[in-house]
């Protein structure tokens, strides 16, 4: 019975341990400062200048009659909300788009204490609870209205809380047409209609969300056109007034089909600086944008050298030493619970160190990746302590965000979205 009890409480310990970090992902406990980076061994570089300087990118490809829409979910996309938030106010953007409170908690007062004219925008469906939450706390967020049902759970709560608070309260909405998306998008004139006219909402914009832009050619464009079509027709038999804002582009459209831009973008990946492979005109500005992550980086814990050949390495014994001759390893602090790949060594990931790239060997244990330095520059011999750059430059050498997320079957902006969120995060400048 005792050690059931003892059972019980470990479990719920360890349950309030990880909602407690799961619950403060926005706030800065990721964060950390140079001072105390010799003590960090394993974290990501996160510069803010290269955020401003994307923005202003942005703004010189969409042109100055567009609004811009600076998407800043999941943790401003694991670059950490608190880190961006006053480079995205000093931009000047139009709209900061989230979807959890917990983000808007860091969002909304930074936008009210600016005194600025910045919006904002829940980029998902909100819950009855958070919309009390919203409303109590003054922040004013505009909320996308998918469904006649979820229009009037809005409206509903507006009414409610007008008379709690007796004071009009009204919701400014977005309206999300369904174009072929077949995700809480509104798919006949009559709603689109009945959610309008609703008591105690406002229209403020209209929108709907492409789903093959990122596609190669010819699916892409003609895919994209096909749902704009769609959207622009809805939108004609409306009768909408001039202000209403009309936004559809993505990161994707944003760079591939100026014809999207219409009167607002929602830029997201791009802001952070992804590499779209090619995506937009190679002379054009699409090829300066800069990484916000600016680097993945751990730390050289352990050095053994002499290690007989053909010797197993880490779990499962999956890997071996060169046969040829005796090898030096190094064992680096990180891990799957960073974000590393499991099996890196199948996909052949490379890591620099002194400059020099070296090979990951064996199959990755949760915080713990053995390299292989059996080839070091014996001028620059691999030592106790040494900077390991995953992601990033060191001396002439680069690995850059794309080619590592190709080689962990990933897109770069899930990986960094995953790495972000799992790592301290250091601000660095240019």
């Amino acid at each position: 019975m005792l050690i059931k009890k003892l059972l019980l409480s470990c479990a719920i310990a360890a349950s309030i341990s990880i909602t407690t970090v799961y619950a403060n992902t926005t706030d800065s406990h990721l964060n950390f400062s140079a001072n105390e980076s010799s003590t960090i061994p394993t974290y990501v570089e996160i510069n803010p200048a290269a955020f401003g300087h994307n923005i202003q990118v942005i703004r010189k490809t969409v042109g100055p009659n567009v609004k811009i829409c600076a998407v800043m979910k999941s943790d401003a996309y694991g670059n950490g909300l608190n880190n961006l938030i006053n480079e995205a106010i000093a931009q000047n953007v139009d709209y900061i788009a989230a979807v959890d409170n917990k983000e808007f908690g860091v969002i909304a007062p930074a936008v009210i204490k600016s005194g600025k004219n910045i919006h904002m925008l829940r980029i998902a469906p909100v819950t009855k609870s958070e919309l009390i939450e919203e409303i109590q706390s003054g922040w004013n967020i505009e909320e996308i209205a998918g469904s006649v049902e979820e229009a009037k759970m809005l409206s509903d709560t507006a009414q409610e809380m007008s008379k709690k608070l007796k004071r009009k309260i009204i919701i400014g909405i977005h309206l999300n047409v369904e174009t072929a998306m077949g995700r809480m998008g509104v798919r006949s004139i009559s709603d689109m209609k009945k959610i309008i006219s609703m008591p105690n909402l406002k229209l403020m914009g209209i929108m709907t969300h492409f789903a093959k832009d990122y596609e190669d050619p010819p699916t892409d464009y003609d895919y994209t056109r096909m749902q704009l079509n769609l959207f622009e027709s809805a939108v004609s038999q409306l009768h909408l007034e001039s202000s209403v804002i009309k936004h559809v582009a993505n990161s994707a459209a944003l760079l591939k089909f100026p014809w999207t831009h219409l009167d607002m973008v929602r830029a997201g990946a791009i802001m952070y600086g992804a590499d779209f492979d090619g995506m937009g005109d190679e002379s054009s500005l699409s090829r300066q944008y800069i990484p916000v992550m600016k680097s993945f980086k751990t730390t050289v814990g352990i050095i053994e050298r002499n290690v007989p050949p053909h010797s197993p390495i880490n779990y499962d014994g999956e890997q071996y030493t060169r046969d040829d001759k005796p090898s030096t390893t190094a064992t680096i602090r990180v891990g799957y619970n960073n974000g590393f790949p499991r099996y890196a060594y199948k996909e052949k990931i490379y890591v620099l160190i002194e400059g020099q790239k070296f090979p990951i060997i064996g199959k990755s244990s949760m915080n713990m990746v053995v390299v292989d330095i059996t080839d070091e520059n014996p001028k620059h011999p691999v030592k106790l302590g040494d900077e390991v750059v995953i992601v990033g430059k060191q001396g002439s050498e680069e690995i850059t965000w794309s080619e590592f997320a190709k080689k962990n079957n990933m897109d770069p902006t899930n990986n960094q979205l995953i790495i972000g969120n799992q790592n301290p995060r250091k601000v660095v400048t240019p």
